[in-house]
């Protein structure tokens, strides 16, 4: 099959998934290109292991000007790159009632000018729905061929939700042939806003457990509990939580504990000053963004993986972090909160503890309750490895990615009865 990925950039830094979905089908014999139509840098590509494929030279990567003098001052530019890959005639597809607002603001010229005249597919896959808008927009143009696949991940069915309404993807229902969820949560999120119920599947990200090799932790000299938290450092991610409840613990235990937390964002000076006001000074350490070798090698070092994901004043919610399904996959006991996606793979006792989101007395109670149980954690991270490799293996994902693939496409070739 021929698959062009539609996403906001291509590499990003904590998008491993979508480096890994490529390769994956690449290595099945597909052809994957990939459009980054969110006219943002890329951040890099965390996953060494995929830099044979040379995705880079597989990606587009749209940008154009931020201001509309700017952009006015580039258009020739984009008509004229616009005209030689596809011919002059291919200037009156952009017409008005097909792109309308971003007509106006010219964005769709400078969108049009990065496809080829054979721009045609047999899956045009939307990673996040916010994209599904603009790929049938140039579909609907000409520009694209193919069936439509539309990903619900996170951001895009939670905060852009909460922020335009859940009228926000009527115009995408007709348009697309299948869509998919990464957790079961969003999947009925989807449904009630009006996703066609037979047309949605579940499939997570996957992701690539050789990197991730089953290494339970053995008992440790140091006197200290050390306890990691890995993401971007935003709202959502319920960080400024964790610190509070593994101070309390901390100081009602009367047990040494070292945080390390991996990831950048705008929250890092505020994160930085509660550590300070909580006392635990150098006990926490900010390392910023790490590749994913990196982060591999963080987790064999500790003793505790926390997810404490929480819904964002915005509404943002998280599906099962991909973050977590590696130090479950690695063998590190886990605590996750009641959250979007994550009680799908944190199971209470089983493969997990649980907390409920943005509390820190229950975040503080689940910190306890596992440490209680360390006795049990050999059986523990056990039933957790067994539980990534049932749904995150990144090769039985891709089989279900191709499965949707081509039953999308065996629908859309089956004629309709008059």
């Amino acid at each position: 099959m021929k698959i062009a990925f539609f996403v906001n950039a291509f590499p990003m830094m904590s998008e491993a998934f979508i480096a890994n979905s490529a390769a994956a089908l690449i290595d099945l014999g597909h052809s994957v290109d990939i459009f980054g139509v969110g006219n943002i840098a890329p951040t890099g590509l965390s996953v060494k292991s995929v830099e044979a494929h040379h995705l880079e030279q597989r990606t587009v990567n749209m940008r154009w000007p931020t201001s509309r003098v700017g952009r006015v001052v580039g258009l020739p530019g984009a008509l004229g790159t616009i005209v030689r890959k596809n011919g002059v005639a291919a200037l009156g597809r952009l017409r008005p009632n097909i792109y309308r607002r971003s007509m106006r603001d010219l964005t769709a010229f400078y969108q049009a000018s990065a496809f080829d005249g054979d721009a045609e597919y047999d899956i045009l896959h939307c990673q996040f729905a916010t994209l599904a808008e603009g790929v049938i927009k140039h579909r609907k143009a000409g520009f694209l061929k193919g069936h439509i696949v539309v990903n619900f991940r996170g951001y895009d069915i939670s905060e852009t939700v909460a922020a335009i309404g859940p009228h926000v993807y009527d115009h995408v229902w007709p348009e697309a042939s299948g869509y998919i969820a990464n957790c079961d949560y969003f999947r009925r999120r989807a449904v009630d806003i009006g996703c066609p119920e037979d047309r949605i599947d579940v499939i997570g990200s996957g992701i690539r457990l050789e990197n991730f090799p089953f290494e339970p932790a053995t008992d440790r000299e140091e006197n200290h509990v050390r306890f990691l938290m890995v993401g971007r450092l935003i709202e959502r991610k319920g960080f400024q939580v964790a610190l509070r409840a593994l101070a309390e613990y901390s100081r009602r235990t009367e047990t040494p504990i070292k945080i390390d937390i991996v990831g950048d964002g705008a929250m890092r000076p505020s994160l930085e000053a509660l550590a300070n006001d909580l006392g635990l000074g150098e006990s926490v350490q900010l390392h910023g963004a790490r590749t994913h070798s990196e982060i591999a090698g963080y987790l064999r070092r500790t003793d505790v993986f926390l997810a404490p994901s929480m819904t964002s004043a915005r509404g943002g919610q998280d599906a099962p972090v991909n973050t977590l399904k590696e130090a479950m996959a690695v063998g590190r006991p886990v605590i996750g909160t009641i959250h979007g996606g994550i009680p799908e793979l944190v199971i209470e006792g089983e493969t997990g503890v649980l907390a409920t989101e943005n509390d820190v007395d229950s975040l503080y109670a689940a910190i306890d309750r596992l440490m209680d149980q360390r006795a049990n954690w050999p059986q523990l991270v056990t039933q957790a490895r067994a539980k990534v490799e049932e749904m995150y293996d990144l090769e039985r994902v891709t089989q279900k990615l191709v499965a949707l693939y081509e039953r999308t496409i065996a629908k859309e070739n089956i004629p309709s009865k008059a």
